[in-house]
């Protein structure tokens, strides 16, 4: 461009020269008042100096080789620079890839936790709802067996007192005619020992109830009766007295084992309560917050890989154009300086030489 801006002028100049001389002519055509000019030039090259001129279209060829020298040594330089905002992007993106990754994988992690942790705390709920149940059914059945037994024992112990009452009317009795006293006496112990509620051992009571019965009703009592009723009278007392004993030791020993059971389970409530429930509530308010602060992270390096990536995008576009510019700008060097050798050319051609 400088160097049709420069022939421009110059054609200009000598145009005017010239034509102050008188000897240019009138041409119509742009292209004959070219030719007419570059012709004047020819006839006139014998007249003046155009060294300034050569002197003047070196110094345009030179300023445009520099400006090509200036450009290349900017591209290389930019070139530098996008390598390095490149490389340095590039690793970026890597890096945030890798930690997005990361967070990622780690929310995994915790959210697995989570779950294992609520579904844990549920069934840590549901064993001490059930726990609790079992208590409740088990100081049910303590209270129950208790109950029984006491009653049992208030049946044996009733029994074997009206056998020793028995026994002891029947040891003093020395007459084989009964006064009323002592008939009264047979009878309410009858009524006694038939109003005891002693089903596995009525089978052996039940005769001497008979007896008492047939006795007191009959008033007559002999010496061998008697001593028949009392043998009876004793093996029953001892029957009740084994059954007692036995009643009393089988209760204990279930009811040691039904309160070592209450315990068992008075300690696995105790722990779920205050250890394991209180515990996994933690761990899930904690994993929580975990997966809350996790998740900002990973929003932030999400964040920053997005402007990683559209930030190396745009060093990546912007190096395009670049190289288009460089490519265009090489091009209309070489074009100008093709045009400076070709105008070189035609003035040497029409006898405008250095001189």
């Amino acid at each position: 461009m400088k160097s049709f801006i420069l022939l421009g002028l110059l054609s200009l100049t000598f145009a005017v020269s010239i034509s102050s001389q008188g000897t240019l002519t009138n041409p119509t055509s742009r292209v004959e008042r070219i030719m007419t000019k570059f012709m004047q030039l020819s006839e006139m090259s014998t007249q003046f100096n155009f060294n300034k001129l050569f002197d003047a279209i070196d110094q345009l060829s030179a300023q445009l080789k520099q400006s090509e020298v200036d450009e290349n040594n900017l591209f290389d330089a930019d070139f530098a620079q996008y390598v390095e905002d490149q490389a340095f992007y590039t690793d970026l993106v890597t890096f945030y890839t890798a930690e997005v990754a990361q967070h990622t994988e780690d929310l995994r992690s915790l959210n697995n936790h989570l779950d294992s942790y609520q579904q844990q705390l549920t069934q840590r709920q549901e064993e001490l709802d059930r726990t609790q149940k079992q208590k409740a059914q088990l100081e049910e059945t303590i209270r129950q067996n208790e109950i029984t037994y006491n009653k049992q024992i208030s049946d044996f112990n009733t029994a074997i007192d009206v056998l020793d009452q028995a026994i002891q009317l029947l040891s003093g009795l020395r007459n084989p005619v009964l006064i009323q006293t002592e008939s009264d006496q047979l009878k309410t112990l009858a009524n006694k020992l038939n109003s005891i509620n002693l089903k596995n051992h009525r089978v052996l009571y039940q005769p001497i109830i008979d007896i008492f019965m047939q006795i007191a009703q009959n008033n007559l009592a002999n010496q061998d009766l008697l001593k028949k009723v009392l043998s009876m009278l004793n093996g029953l007392r001892n029957s009740l007295d084994g059954g007692r004993n036995a009643l009393t030791s089988n209760y204990n020993s279930e009811r040691a084992s039904n309160l070592e059971l209450l315990e068992t389970y008075n300690k696995k409530i105790d722990a779920l309560v205050n250890e394991v429930i209180p515990m996994l509530q933690d761990l899930i308010a904690n994993t929580i917050e975990q997966i809350k602060v996790k998740t900002e992270l990973l929003n932030n390096a999400q964040a920053n890989l997005d402007e990683a990536k559209e930030t190396l995008q745009y060093i990546e576009d912007r190096w395009v154009k670049r190289k288009a510019q460089h490519a265009a700008l090489l091009a209309e060097y070489e074009k100008e300086q093709a045009l400076i050798a070709q105008t070189i050319t035609v003035l040497q051609r029409g006898g405008v030489r250095r001189q």
